[in-house]
């Protein structure tokens, strides 16, 4: 132990020099980019070690490492590009996991949760913000933050611990679609108001229409056309397949920004289509293996977000916490309401439904950037996002193992 701790102290004094020297290029991404995976190792072991999510281990390795506390590393550009690439293998694993015709059969319940699971955080928060005598816009936006649903905590729990195909993670994932292009036509909605556009109903219907569009598309294409070509993939090596395996999910990665979704929406979709021929082609294991190197540092620079010098006030505090109730209560109704039918199972779906993680923090960078939130109101977003990605997947890993519906 005492030779590890002297090797840490010594690459610490190293990581100083060199940034001392002005040494900021490749220098100093390689040894934040040492401390991220590190931090993500340890924690993540530990967590597991002690019955925890190792996602929450991660978030926390990010707390631990960041500006608030040791300030190892700052989150810069490309760290972020590395997190977001982890998200999407992360969602492009799952749905390698996911047979399009299982989402198919839990399509009213998914319907009904992401419905709801917009429509109440909305109205809750646009109340509290109103209550708390912010202006209809601001109020408005608070809303829209409780909208956010970061549905890559909540599959990496279901992943840990087996349960992708359980009909209720079935219907997480498919809530998690649609939500994402309400969500996001929100969002957009909400920013243009903010920017003084003029967002009329024929805009809102473009942006939702093209959400729409590239869903069906990559879904009504993408399934007959991988069927069609599964002979000619089946004479590629195995190195060769996992190099389609990775084109075709960053590419429809990307497309899926065009069409206004968020990117992992796409590698989710993409990988959903492989998922039809993954068994005859064996090409997992090392999609698989990227995966689980890259999706811990979305974790942790989830984490190296948060800033915990602005929940340093009481008041904040007390808002916050009132924020997160409302959080939690309308995604978690909206679970129980929406799958039902699952009886005690629904609450599981509820939960699955609450973290905010990244996108929470997005959504609150955004409000703030543009003027349209302040400081405080920030800061209680935050609060609402940092206890909801780490509660979250604790309670998940409870109710998963407890309930017979699981």
């Amino acid at each position: 132990m005492s030779n590890i701790i002297r090797f840490l102290a010594c690459t610490l004094l190293v990581s100083g020099s060199a940034r001392a020297a002005g040494s900021e290029g490749s220098a100093e991404l390689l040894f934040s980019l040492f401390w991220v995976v590190l931090a993500a190792t340890l924690c993540g072991a530990l967590a597991g070690r002690l019955g925890i999510p190792a996602v929450v281990g991660q978030v926390g390795a990010g707390l631990l490492i960041g500006p608030g506390l040791l300030n190892l590393v700052q989150p810069g550009e490309v760290l972020r590009s590395l997190a977001e690439l982890g998200a999407v293998f992360l969602l492009f694993m799952v749905g390698l996991e996911t047979r399009f015709r299982d989402l198919l059969a839990v399509g009213k319940e998914a319907l009904a949760v992401a419905l709801l699971g917009i429509a109440l955080p909305l109205g809750l928060g646009l109340a509290f913000g109103l209550w708390q005598n912010q202006g209809l816009l601001t109020a408005l936006f608070l809303g829209t933050a409780l909208v956010a649903t970061s549905v890559g905590i909540t599959a990496k729990v279901l992943q840990e611990l087996g349960l992708l195909d359980a009909r209720f993670a079935q219907i997480i994932l498919g809530a998690a679609i649609i939500d994402d292009i309400l969500g996001l036509t929100l969002l957009a909605v909400v920013g243009g108001l903010g920017a003084g556009e003029d967002v009329g109903p024929g805009k809102v219907a473009l942006i939702l229409g093209l959400s729409l569009g590239f869903v069906a598309l990559v879904l009504t294409l993408g399934l007959p056309l991988i069927r069609r070509f599964e002979s000619r993939l089946r004479g590629l090596s195995l190195a060769r397949m996992f190099n389609v395996a990775v084109v075709v999910g960053l590419g429809v990665a990307a497309l899926s920004t065009v069409a206004g979704l968020a990117p992992i929406i796409g590698a989710f979709l993409a990988g959903m289509v492989l998922a039809e021929v993954k068994d005859e082609l064996e090409f997992e294991s090392k999609v698989h293996a990227l995966e689980a190197f890259l999706a811990p540092i979305f974790f942790v620079v989830v984490g190296l977000q948060v800033d915990l010098s602005v929940l340093g006030s009481a008041a904040v505090l007390v808002s916050g916490g009132v924020l997160t109730l409302l959080a939690v209560a309308g995604k978690l109704l909206g679970g129980v309401l929406g799958a039902r039918s699952l009886g005690p199972g629904a609450w599981l779906v509820g939960v699955g439904m609450v973290p905010r993680g990244e996108v929470g923090l997005i959504v609150a960078s955004l409000g703030l950037a543009a003027g349209i939130i302040t400081g405080p109101v920030y800061a209680q977003v935050l609060l609402m996002v940092l206890l909801t990605t780490v509660l979250a997947p604790l309670v998940l890993r409870v109710l998963a193992r407890r309930l017979p519906a699981a």
